[in-house]
């Protein structure tokens, strides 16, 4: 079965050539197909987005990670005031993100987007810190304009946020394409794409039964709702 909205999978060692060296130096040995994922994943925070340019993607990058370890400030000076307050409680307060949060930007498309950038950092940082890497590098942010493409289907229903169809995991990211598309490559790479979900017998280096195992405890560690 096919998860609804779900696409074909991607190869994840696209882009990747293996004479470019690690793009992380671990403790264990990690297989290509994460490591070409987690690069592709810093060039696309590094490149231009939907409302925000690329150096401004990587500033927030670079806020969450601060507030994640317990600092303060990061990169930030070419953020505005709630870019940067909204990167730090994405971070580290997620739980607690409400409507007014939202409406500190004059575009809900400009929110959706650090939550997504923030959401992806966190998310191969803490894989380097499993295989004790140092946090990856992010490429130097682009100054491309932003491209503007939201999700004309998208419309507000029980999120924060508009939505192309049911609020849901799979749809959080959806008012922004870009974004959502960025997370499904990345969540791909670390667990499953949507598509393949639907695959009871799929082996990505576990089968299927162990990958459920781990990713059911780490939710549980996490608070994960889902």
């Amino acid at each position: 079965m096919i998860e609804p909205g779900a696409h074909e999978p991607q190869d994840p060692a696209r882009d990747r050539n293996p004479s470019d060296g690690p793009v992380m130096d671990t403790a264990v040995p990690v297989a290509e197909r994460l490591v070409a994922g987690i690069e592709r994943t810093t060039r696309q925070i590094a490149s231009g987005g939907t409302m925000w340019t690329g150096s401004q993607r990587v500033a927030i990058a670079s806020v969450a990670r601060s507030a994640a370890a317990g600092e303060s400030g990061g990169d930030g000076s070419v953020l505005p005031a709630p870019a940067r307050t909204t990167a730090a409680k994405v971070a580290t307060d997620a739980h607690s993100m409400a409507q007014a949060d939202v409406d500190t930007f004059d575009d809900p498309a400009a929110y959706v987007e650090i939550v997504g950038v923030v959401a992806r950092t966190i998310a191969i940082d803490t894989f380097a810190r499993g295989v004790d890497a140092d946090p990856i590098a992010f490429p130097i942010g682009t100054d491309d304009p932003p491209s503007g493409q939201i999700n004309p289907h998208a419309r507000q229903r029980s999120s924060l946020v508009p939505t192309a169809g049911g609020a849901g995991p799979t749809t959080a990211l959806s008012l922004v394409p870009a974004e959502d598309q960025a997370q499904e490559d990345l969540h791909g790479t670390l667990y499953l794409t949507y598509f393949e979900m639907g695959d009871p017998t799929i082996h990505k280096g576990l089968p299927r039964w162990q990958l459920e195992l781990v990713a059911a405890r780490t939710s549980l560690i996490n608070h994960c709702r889902f």
